[in-house]
């Protein structure tokens, strides 16, 4: 494969898969979202006399991706896609992030068992099936890690650790190199020293290509109540009120079965509100190249960004998501998925229901004496 296209600061973009290194691309989309797992990538590439592939280039093949030397992904190629015409070949390779296999394959049980998350990494992931692709785990807070998670059979690899992971109030995120990283992705976030600007009349100090600003409103209440029941059967009550962009009083009552005390209660309400301002708010950028301070651009940053082409966009913003892009016409950009900073909340401390087992036990003792009595 020959060096066809570098990016546009003349930086190379590698492909390694089957012990081949692919450096011709023609187009590239690299996904990478912090609320989204298993994110799409892909490759292509055009020439007018291309040879045919050698079979260790194929689907199922590791790959890895680097940039001016700089690993931006890990991952297996879920797809290998060849034509050809008589005006030349075409490749297309692309797939999905490690997360895809989790997604993809079942946990190994064949009855529900109750498994801690660091049960379920180590025995499942690290030392199962995927354990040479997935090889590195890193939780970030072991004070929940003795509580335990029902796992079903046939229930998916990725449920049953983002589910154990909400056991403990944690996320569930892939690193560049397929590290698993269970904690908060803003728990240290790189703040850019560069800020971005789209200021008129234009000028060269503009380093942002385009903007697009949302703000739906639509589940935000300036009066939240959440509504749930002790284990002696008396209401638990949470309130809350803020202002919003609303005239008039907009009441929100939430009824949680699963609420017992007056703190879980106000956890409920905590986490509710800052989902309702996570969708409220929304700014989309694309920028010129992959990378700001030096750095290919990564969820989980924090940035500020200043512009008088649009009215509520000067402000302090999260990283939540950013697409790496590579085309000929118009070279490399990122597209950037953005929230306000603060407005993150991490998954409430997912609760197992209690298991009535003794209490059925009992009662089956009390048939057969009942039983036993009348023979």
């Amino acid at each position: 494969m020959q060096d066809n296209l570098k990016d546009n600061q003349g930086n190379e973009i590698i492909l390694q898969i089957g012990g081949y290194q692919i450096r011709g691309w023609d187009a590239i989309s690299i996904d990478s979202q912090i609320d989204t797992p298993a994110e799409n990538w892909s490759f292509k590439l055009f020439q007018v006399d291309g040879d045919p592939l050698p079979n260790d280039i194929a689907g199922a093949k590791d790959i890895k991706v680097f940039y001016n030397k700089e690993l931006v992904l890990t991952s297996i190629a879920d797809k290998v896609a060849e034509a050809v015409s008589r005006d030349g070949y075409g490749l297309e390779i692309s797939g999905r992030d490690l997360a895809g296999q989790l997604i993809d394959c079942s946990v190994p049980i064949f009855s529900g068992r109750q498994l801690t998350l660091e049960a379920l990494l180590s025995q499942y992931v690290l030392a199962g099936d995927l354990g040479a692709k997935i090889h590195n785990v890193r939780i970030q807070n072991n004070a929940w890690l003795k509580n335990k998670v029902s796992v079903e059979p046939g229930e998916a690899l990725w449920d049953a650790i983002a589910k154990a992971a909400a056991v403990t109030g944690q996320h569930v995120w892939l690193e560049p190199d397929g590290t698993l990283v269970v904690g908060d992705p803003f728990a240290a976030p790189y703040v850019v020293q560069t800020a971005l600007r789209l200021l008129k009349p234009l000028d060269n100090s503009n380093n942002v290509l385009d903007l697009s600003y949302v703000n739906d409103v639509s589940s935000v209440f300036n009066e939240i109540k959440i509504l749930g029941q002790d284990t002696k059967g008396s209401h638990v009550l949470s309130t809350a009120t803020s202002n919003t962009q609303y005239g008039f009083n907009r009441l929100k009552i939430i009824s949680l079965g699963d609420v017992e005390t007056k703190a879980e209660a106000d956890a409920a309400l905590e986490k509710i509100k800052k989902d309702n301002d996570l969708q409220a708010y929304s700014l989309d950028a694309t920028v010129s190249g992959w990378t700001i301070d030096g750095k290919v651009w990564t969820p989980g940053w924090y940035l500020n960004l200043e512009t008088n082409a649009l009215s509520n966009a000067t402000a302090k913003w999260a990283v939540y998501g950013r697409t790496l892009m590579l085309s000929r016409a118009e070279g490399k950009t990122t597209k950037l998925k953005m929230k306000r900073q603060g407005d993150w909340a991490q998954p409430l401390l997912h609760k197992e229901p209690v298991k009535q087992t003794s209490k059925r036990k009992k009662t089956n003792k009390d048939k057969a004496k009942t039983t036993g009595a009348q023979k």
